[in-house]
């Protein structure tokens, strides 16, 4: 960079902000293009990483994260000036909108996550530049590739297939963190921070905000979360280290080309849909030793519908329990065996329980029907995931043309 020009601009930065400011930018990591990154940014970056992930913070956990933090910076400032090359501009309501949907995530409204910000001596505009760059690179992205992206009918059909096959098989509720390799300059310091991650995450802090935070995945904004696969959905390195997880656990770092995944499995199911999350109201009746058993064979014979039939057994002094639409798994263990093959409207035979005589009426079922997999979904997930390719292409173009000095 031209010496004479890069003293012009920093005599420009220290005359027009006040001394405490001047203090903050004379310390330089890195310039961009003729654009600084000062750094009280990256410092800045840091506690704002350490306060939203809840990774304990360490000396050598902190230098080792601002050497990822510069880079990630590096990078907004591409995204940025990339998006302000097509003159894209991001408005203050929609950067206050996605804060608030940041609290909400967390658990926050808006102004408690100011206030967290606050008690944590991080700048509010230290957040609001991360979302910045995050949504103008967005839109850049979008607006320059989506329209070069096409899913045929074919293709959906073909996934829409696999999905349905994959009902039958065991289901996985994953989560992902993907790490980006180009932000590591060595094997070693994937290794390093990869690993350290994975231990924080297993000592129980937050896999959604070190997801959002991190991940390069088309799930960062919710927080890494996949949802329900089966492991033939994942690349095949993923999905062999998931059919070997336990509920609960944390994967170890997984090495792919794509990038570095961390997974989290929160839930896994058997294949098929689980009938015992079928929904059943139940009516019980219980009839007192005098109803003789001709009048009981009477009343399930003329059952038509469960209020008639609340009101005959009324007349007959019989006692009556109704259960509202319960799943299968927990009504009563005699009840769940006497009902679990009945269509609503199902009445079962008399039993015999002390002098009384029970009966159990279905008045209403409504079965569990797994996941709903929709080719609206499918046709989604295959743009995210090629334009997500396209953008990080892009982005190692701009790396390679820019003129990034580090300090």
């Amino acid at each position: 960079m031209n010496t004479v020009r890069l003293f012009g601009m920093m005599l420009y930065l220290f005359l027009t902000v006040s001394p405490t400011s001047a203090r903050d930018v004379e310390g330089i990591a890195a310039v961009v293009n003729d654009q600084v990154i000062s750094l009280y940014d990256v410092d800045q970056r840091v506690d704002l990483f350490f306060a939203s992930s809840g990774i304990e913070k360490s000396a050598e956990m902190t230098e080792r994260m601002r050497q990822q933090v510069l880079r990630s910076l590096v990078d907004e400032k591409l995204q940025l000036q990339e998006a302000a090359r097509v003159e894209i501009q991001i408005e203050e309501a929609e950067i206050e909108e996605r804060m608030e949907l940041l609290a909400k995530q967390d658990s926050r409204t808006l102004d408690g996550i100011k206030e967290f910000l606050k008690d944590k001596a991080i700048e509010e505009d230290t957040l609001r530049a991360q979302i910045r760059a995050e949504l103008a690179w967005n839109q850049f992205v979008r607006r320059n590739f989506g329209g070069r992206i096409s899913v045929g009918d074919m293709e959906i059909q073909e996934q829409y297939e696999k999905a349905v096959k994959a009902v039958n098989q065991t289901r996985y509720l994953v989560s992902e963190i993907l790490l980006n390799l180009d932000n590591f300059s060595t094997e070693e310091q994937v290794r390093q921070i990869s690993g350290e991650i994975v231990e924080q995450l297993q000592s129980g802090i937050s896999f959604p905000a070190v997801a959002r935070q991190f991940s390069i995945a088309p799930t960062a904004a919710q927080g890494g979360q996949l949802g329900w696969i089966s492991a033939d959905q994942l690349n095949p390195r993923l999905s062999q280290v998931v059919k070997q997880m336990q509920v609960g656990q944390i994967s170890p770092p997984i090495l792919t080309t794509g990038g570095v995944y961390i997974l989290a499995l929160a839930d896994k199911r058997a294949g098929g849909n689980d009938t015992s999350k079928n929904k059943f109201d139940v009516l019980t009746v219980v009839f007192p030793a005098a109803v003789k058993d001709k009048r009981v064979a009477e009343f399930i014979d003329d059952f038509k519908t469960c209020r008639r039939a609340q009101g005959a057994a009324k007349k007959m002094n019989a006692s009556m329990k109704r259960s509202g639409l319960q799943e299968l798994r927990n009504l009563p263990a005699n009840i769940a065996r006497a009902v679990a093959n009945l269509e609503a409207g199902g009445v079962t035979p008399p039993s015999k329980q002390d002098d009384a005589t029970n009966i159990y009426i279905v008045c209403d079922r409504k079965d569990n029907l797994g996941i709903k997999i929709s080719r609206e979904q499918i046709a989604d997930n295959i743009f995210s995931q090629r334009i997500s390719i396209m953008a990080r292409r892009h982005l190692r173009d701009l790396r390679r043309d820019a003129v990034v000095e580090y300090r």
